[in-house]
């Protein structure tokens, strides 16, 4: 009955920008809880005998940096959320703001979290490259692709994976004739002289 009154109680644009931010959030808290709790060591001891063979030096040395990543799935989700709980407030009437301001507002907000979620990541995959995470025990470890990664090494995507027993984010490369898209798992068989992890789709 609250809930029923509490969105009469608001004005349509207000009620568009709501039905954006619960979504946004409830899928935001669930890859917030994914990241935090890991998606599990798959490493079901691969055999890199016999077809598992990869030579590294077929990936060229000049890997590109993946650099920062803006359109990554918690950054578009943390945009959204941050946008649809900011024009619930902003357009609210009792603040005199006129509407087109309002968004405008909560649409600077969602494009600054975009930013900041952007540099947080990058953040982490810098310290993690650091030193306290030896990528070497990566190979052979199944991942899941976070930010699709290209064809034949022409540059680098993102993968995530359980290594030395916490969720990381790492760069990825394939000799794979297609590209890999978001979302697909695949096995580690390598690790470029860039430090970047060569990867290829499970079941090849």
């Amino acid at each position: 009955m609250f809930l029923i009154e509490f969105w009469n109680s608001l004005i349509l644009g207000q009620q568009i920008f709501l039905c954006i931010a619960v979504p946004a959030t409830v899928l935001l808290v669930v890859l917030i809880v994914t990241m935090l709790f890991g998606m599990g060591d798959s490493d079901a001891d691969a055999d890199l005998d016999g077809d598992g063979d990869f030579d590294a030096d077929d990936v060229d040395g000049d890997l590109p940096d993946a650099g920062l990543s803006f359109f990554t799935l918690r950054g578009i989700v943390a945009m959204l959320s941050i946008m649809g709980w900011s024009g619930l407030v902003f357009l609210d009437p009792s603040l005199n703001i006129h509407w087109a301001v309002g968004a405008a507002i909560s649409l600077a907000l969602g494009v600054l979290a975009l930013f900041l979620v952007a540099l947080a990541m990058r953040g982490i995959s810098r310290l993690q490259s650091s030193g306290n995470l030896d990528v070497g025990n990566a190979i052979g470890k199944v991942a899941q692709v976070y930010l699709t990664i290209p064809a034949e090494g022409k540059s680098a995507g993102k993968v995530s994976i359980t290594v030395q027993e916490q969720l990381t984010e790492l760069s990825a490369i394939t000799t794979s004739a297609e590209p890999i898209p978001t979302g697909a798992y695949v096995r580690v068989v390598a690790v470029s002289e860039n430090g970047a992890l060569v990867v290829e789709p499970l079941g090849k």
